[in-house]
């Protein structure tokens, strides 16, 4: 027996723009979006479940993040309920009850919170790292390697309560797919964002922002992670495999990033008409990110290990990089890298098992 929570909606109206209480079920949000399908009937499905105030079946349903708001739902809704904002809602509000911390709820809800802890700490890494006179590359090294064991701690916390509400709440168990196929999608959907494409109006600019920003954060993670640039250390040519990869992921995060920022402050498209303040948040501290790791190369190839301009300059890139990694990744947007590949994966398995009860 289902429980109904009848505050629901109010509660994922904390989480964005939209008025789905004017919805009167007629269906089109579904008719006119191209990505939904027999077995994916969305938003019209997730909104019945809001205004009944189903909590286990929007925590359940994967739906959400096969959606990329191309703003079709929205943009032809006969009562103006925002179907598609809905669906940004639910993704955070999905986000912020995976969360086994708490923080992502309480970031989404007053984001002023994350933006003034973000500075904090940003400010009080830059204080120290300014103030050390020992082996600065040292404890960048070290600090950059405790980084995967932090965002480790969060992401697995994060993918077990997706896959518990997903999969094993619904179909009573622990089930995966082993078709390499399935298994296949999770990387193609992961590196290609691959729904982007399958909107009716193809926005190949905003697909490609998307593309260069995913890859670039993703690869910028790597890099900081690993360690893979230590620039006190030695000097790197322009066309060093660790210059390649700095370069590409700094210049991806601000192209995409800039992109990406342009569209929300021109609101010429349905997708960017609504921006919550997390969004704002995410895109800064990636530009942050890219620019100051972009500056730490260049000063590095121009000016070699030993310069106090580049000693500034990685003091102030690894300060960034400690308010990102505490702070923004593993809160709000940044699952989204996660989530989105995983739901495609999670639609596989559901309906193996719905073909297996079928045929029993």
């Amino acid at each position: 027996m289902m429980k109904v929570n009848p505050k629901l909606l109010g509660e994922i109206r904390k989480y964005g723009a939209f008025d789905i209480t004017a919805c009167f079920n007629c269906g089109n949000c579904t008719a006119v979006c191209p990505l939904a399908a027999e077995d994916i009937s969305f938003p019209r499905k997730l909104i019945r479940a809001g205004h009944l105030g189903m909590e286990d079946k929007l925590l359940s349903g994967s739906e959400p993040w096969h959606c990329y708001y191309c703003g079709e739902c929205s943009a032809t809704c006969p009562r103006e309920a925002m179907p598609g904002e809905y669906m940004m809602a639910l993704r955070r509000y999905q986000i912020a009850k995976y969360d086994f911390t708490g923080l992502s709820r309480i970031f989404y809800k007053n984001t002023w919170v994350q933006i003034l802890l973000t500075l904090a700490i940003f400010v009080g890494s830059l204080a120290v790292y300014l103030g050390y006179s020992g082996d600065f590359g040292a404890l960048a090294g070290l600090i950059e390697h405790l980084f995967p064991i932090y965002i480790g701690i969060a992401i697995v916390g994060y993918l077990v309560n997706f896959y518990r509400y997903n999969i094993v709440k619904p179909l009573g168990g622990i089930k995966l797919s082993w078709k390499p196929k399935h298994i296949l999608d999770i990387f193609l959907h992961g590196f290609t964002q691959k729904n982007f494409l399958g909107c009716e109006e193809r926005d190949l600019w905003r697909w490609l922002s998307h593309l260069l920003v995913m890859s670039g954060y993703t690869l910028t993670l790597v890099i900081s992670n690993l360690h893979l640039l230590e620039p006190l250390s030695r000097q790197y040519t322009p066309f060093d495999p660790v210059s390649i990869l700095v370069g590409y992921s700094g210049l991806a995060v601000i192209v995409g990033g800039l992109s990406m920022s342009i569209r929300r402050l021109v609101k010429n498209a349905q997708s960017s008409r609504f921006s919550h303040p997390t969004d704002w948040l995410f895109v800064i501290m990636l530009f942050l990110i890219g620019l100051s790791t972009l500056a730490t190369l260049v000063a590095n190839i121009a000016l070699g290990p030993g310069s106090s301009v580049l000693a500034l300059i990685y003091r102030i890139d690894l300060a960034v990089e400690t308010a990102w990694i505490i702070l923004v990744v593993p809160f709000t947007k940044w699952i989204h890298i996660f989530f989105r590949p995983l739901a495609v994966y999670f639609r596989h398995v559901k309906n193996e098992a719905a073909a297996k009860t079928a045929s029993a």
